[in-house]
């Protein structure tokens, strides 16, 4: 990196700026039979754009390495676990399903010792001498009578610091506390597992070569892997397609192609070709686009006509204009049709389904095909 120039030999990972054979960015990869695009995975995880370059360098340099793919999945893994942990608590807490455990608490019986002192201003105390005590009986030169005491020795009043300490006595024993019982926890009835979804919902085949083929068992549509069945099975059957997607920015939800056209409006332009300058939702659409239109790599041909595809969808899409046969029949008329879209826009015939409508005239029609040759013909000067 210290040279004016920088020699790129191999594929060049935009993590590390390692080189050797890496995968691509935008191109998806199945790991564990889950399909993974580590742009998408660099966005979610980290917020972290990167954007292929035009040109000859486009290919070789939009890779990554092995080792950072691992690093992302563990990203990845983290943000999940810690999002999945976070979830879980928030929804025990709200539920009041969340207890904490307080340590017993101990009573220690203490003994208080009570001094009383028994005086008055009336009252003399009267010191009393041991009989054992013979040297102070000696000094004083007194016996122990009563009378002489009195007679030869005035009694003073003891000072504080010859008061005497009293027995201690004992205090009472507290009572012991008495422990609340908690209340009785409620039996948490056991939910029953649910099954996953899609499990009986397609047919397992596999092909000569030994891939694996999952066939669909309400439409007949085959995939070769499990998540574009699920995929398939949801958006499709379910009608679960996740129709907006949020911004991390401001609170407007739009349909994800149209995400990166948003971001525009803050300052973030949207992935584009350095080539043709069209503008794309993901940056893998970008490679896709260069290497079809501009680099002239096709995956996909059609063996009678020799036209080049970018998806196998076109393709088969294509290839029904060579046959005659019409695999999709309607229920109501009996007529048939090549492809899909077709019986789907007679069937708006039958509902008598008219979203197209004139602006002049408020004349509805079915199809757009429609509206336009009434606009012609009724209302040639607003065409």
């Amino acid at each position: 990196m210290a040279a004016k120039t920088w020699k790129i030999e191999k594929d060049l990972c935009r993590c590390c700026h390692a080189e050797g054979t890496f995968d691509n960015l935008a191109e998806p990869r199945t790991f564990l039979e889950k399909e993974e695009v580590y742009t998408d995975m660099l966005r979610e995880c980290l917020d972290v754009d990167i954007p292929p370059v035009p040109g000859e360098l486009c290919a070789i340099t939009y890779t990554i390495c092995t080792a950072c793919i691992t690093r992302l999945r563990d990203a990845c893994n983290f943000k999940k676990q810690v999002q999945d942990c976070e979830q879980r608590f928030m929804t025990m807490y709200y539920k009041n399903a969340i207890q904490g455990v307080k340590p017993e608490t101990v009573v220690k019986e203490e003994l208080e010792v009570s001094l009383e002192l028994q005086q008055s201003e009336d009252e003399i105390l009267v010191l009393k001498k041991e009989e054992d005590d013979d040297d102070e009986d000696a000094l004083m030169d007194f016996t122990n009578d009563d009378d002489d005491l009195s007679d030869d020795f005035p009694i003073k009043r003891p000072t504080t610091s010859t008061k005497t300490r009293s027995k201690a006595k004992p205090k009472p024993k507290p009572s012991p506390v008495k422990k609340e019982k908690p209340p009785p926890k409620k039996k948490v009835e056991a939910k029953p597992v649910k099954e996953k979804k899609g499990e009986t919902n397609f047919t397992l085949t596999s092909n000569e070569d030994g891939t694996k083929v999952y066939t669909c068992n309400v439409c007949k549509n085959t995939y070769k892997k499990r998540d574009s069945f699920y995929q398939h099975y949801n958006y499709v059957h379910l009608k679960l397609r996740p129709k907006l997607r949020s911004c991390h920015l401001c609170d407007v939800k739009v349909p994800g192609r149209m995400r990166a056209f948003h971001m525009e409006s803050h300052g973030l332009p949207a992935p584009s070709c350095g080539a043709c300058g069209k503008k794309f939702s993901f940056p893998w659409q970008v490679l896709q686009h260069q290497k079809f239109h501009h680099l002239g790599e096709a995956q996909y041909r059609c063996e009678l006509c020799d036209l080049s595809f970018m998806r196998r969808t076109d393709q088969t899409r294509h290839q029904a204009k060579h046959t005659d046969v019409k695999p999709f029949k309607c229920e109501v008329c009996g007529k048939c049709f090549k492809w899909s879209r077709g019986l789907k826009t007679h069937m708006l015939i039958h509902n008598n389904i008219r979203s197209h409508v004139c602006g002049v005239c408020q004349q509805s029609f079915v199809q757009q095909s429609s509206l336009k040759y009434h606009m012609t013909k009724k209302h040639p000067e607003k065409i």
